[in-house]
């Protein structure tokens, strides 16, 4: 009895060493399911507990019953290990995973976020149908629409403006997202639509034919999904042309402020209006313009950028499956107006030199010569932007 100490104490390490930082958690879930399960055991409180019946979503019938026991025990388990990530990986790491969570682009948290409250909706849904009637296709029905839901109004918060009324705020967030986040906003209308659609051709088949096969539903929502995807990102790309009508004259840093300047001119025959607009770096963050004005023709404009915006090209991107990079940066800074016109800055004045070494230099002056850092129409320079990124 006592040589087998050592093996076991050898075979913990080994588990130890090939799991790594999961192994922590895993006992913590491990050992908080055994207490939870055997209290119950023990003062005999399983039927506080419910058990789960799955049933097959379309046919009714009942493919796995959970007894009381075994739903404690799971619920228990995944409590655990749920403390034991927060404990063992997110407290001693907080800033790495802020910091690795603020690198994903907005479409990665927004569908993240999105999953999550899906998923929180979906448990308040199994918990509930123990005191009301809800069937699995409700259940169902309320993962597939609520995810796409969450996912687009996160994005659409993300774009929003502070200083207007909702309505206002929600309108231009949409134009907004419906220029940078073409994709993600196709994606979640087309899954909205197919699920619309599936369901709809569920019930007339079921209705019609006698039969409750879902392959009918499933097939004309994945085939709605991927059309009306599609379609919507087309009729996105072509609303939301970039246009070359701006152009970088002048950057300067005073010595008293920490923010640095940016001058920029109106190259088109059109007035452009800049009211509620942003701004967009080369690496993707997002600011409010700061300066409520209409450009006029040959006009110029003056607004602050805070220190980390970010001015020199970037080509970051993202390495995916089949040979596909998704983009992380642009050669250029962008404006977004309030009606989701894009205006890409033009930047030719600055080919060959390098921004970091002219800001780092401090120097209360052009950096082209041309242009004086004002306001067109009086306007005076605009607060410091916040991140919306």
């Amino acid at each position: 009895m006592i040589r087998l100490f050592p093996k076991i104490r050898t075979k913990i390490k080994r588990v130890h060493k090939r799991l790594g930082p999961i192994f922590p958690i895993l006992v913590t879930a491990l050992v908080t399911a055994l207490l939870t399960w055997g209290i119950g055991r023990l003062f005999d409180l399983f039927h506080l507990a419910p058990s789960i019946a799955i049933n097959g979503i379309f046919s009714g019938k009942t493919l796995w019953v959970i007894d009381r026991p075994e739903v404690t025990f799971i619920a228990a388990f995944i409590f655990g290990a749920l403390l034991g990530t927060w404990y063992f990986a997110y407290r001693p790491n907080r800033e790495t995973v802020r910091e690795h969570w603020e690198q994903i682009p907005t479409w990665g948290q927004a569908t993240t976020l999105g999953l999550g409250g899906a998923i929180v909706v979906v448990l308040c849904l199994l918990v509930a149908r123990h005191y009301w009637a809800i069937s699995d296709l409700t259940v169902l029905a309320a993962f597939l629409v609520s995810w796409p839901l969450a996912t687009g109004a996160v994005i659409l918060a993300n774009r929003r403006i502070d200083d207007c009324p909702r309505s206002t705020s929600i309108k231009i967030g949409y134009m907004h997202a419906r220029g940078l986040e073409s994709r993600t906003m196709a994606i979640v209308v087309g899954a909205l639509f197919a699920v619309a659609s599936g369901f709809v051709t569920w019930a007339l088949s079921t209705r019609f034919t006698e039969s409750d096969s879902a392959l009918p539903a499933v097939t004309v929502a994945v085939l709605l999904w991927m059309l009306v995807t599609v379609f919507v990102y087309n009729r996105y790309e072509a609303q939301t042309t970039e246009q070359s009508g701006l152009s970088i004259t002048s950057v300067n840093r005073p010595d008293t402020r920490t923010a640095w300047e940016l001058t920029i001119r109106n190259e088109s025959n059109e007035t452009i209006d800049l009211s509620l607009a942003k701004i967009r770096d080369t690496k993707f963050d997002l600011y409010q313009f700061g300066v409520d004005t209409d450009l006029g023709p040959g006009a110029l404009c003056t607004f602050n950028a805070p220190e980390e915006f970010q001015l020199e090209p970037n080509d970051d991107s993202w390495e995916l499956p089949l040979g596909y990079t998704l983009k992380q940066g642009s050669e250029t800074p962008v404006i977004l107006t309030r009606t989701g016109e894009i205006y890409a800055l033009q930047r030719d004045k600055f080919d060959g030199t390098d921004i970091d070494s002219i800001l780092s230099e401090g120097a209360d002056e052009d950096v082209t010569g041309t242009g004086q850092p004002t306001s067109s129409g009086g306007q005076s320079p605009g607060t410091n932007p916040s991140t919306q990124d």
